[in-house]
């Protein structure tokens, strides 16, 4: 069961409302195990920069898609390694939409050869409709499945 501080969710819930209409995302990284020590890195969505540059690549914009820059995630990475934790969960928000892992979630989850990027992260998303926070749902890799699946617990 992955659980979360309230402070910690509550922070996500603001960030989401802050970005509407547009999709926010983000890292939540902590100790294995560990509870009360997670550090929340809101993360800047690149999508509109990539639907302009190159809209048939990226058809989709920051409305209905999110896309963390590499550059920032890499240096989540390093922030990682210096304080010996891991990446807890992935959150994005669902502007005018459910709670659910989309197929373009999984499509980015996943590598090309069909494996998670990061097996022992969850996935947090919220719901938000007309700039108010209406579900959230947590998803984990499930490996014998195969998918991503919704978590019956989120405690705070």
């Amino acid at each position: 069961m992955i659980t979360f501080e309230k402070t910690m969710l509550d922070e996500v819930h603001r960030l989401a409302v802050a970005e509407y209409p547009h999709e926010c995302c983000g890292v939540i990284i902590g100790r294995p195990g560990g509870h009360g020590e997670d550090i929340l890195y809101p993360c800047v969505n690149i999508q509109n920069k990539l639907h302009a540059a190159d809209p048939v690549a990226h058809p989709r914009d920051a409305r209905t898609a999110f896309n963390i820059d590499p550059r920032e995630l890499l240096k989540i990475e390093n922030d990682i390694r210096d304080k010996g934790m891991a990446i807890k969960t992935f959150y994005h928000s669902h502007p005018d939409h459910d709670a659910y892992f989309s197929q373009e979630d999984t499509k980015r989850a996943l590598s090309d050869w069909g494996d998670p990027w990061y097996p022992d992260a969850s996935h947090l998303v919220v719901s938000v409709y007309n700039g108010q926070i209406k579900d959230q749902a947590l998803f984990a890799w499930n490996a014998e499945k195969k998918v991503f699946e919704k978590q019956k617990d989120l405690n705070l």
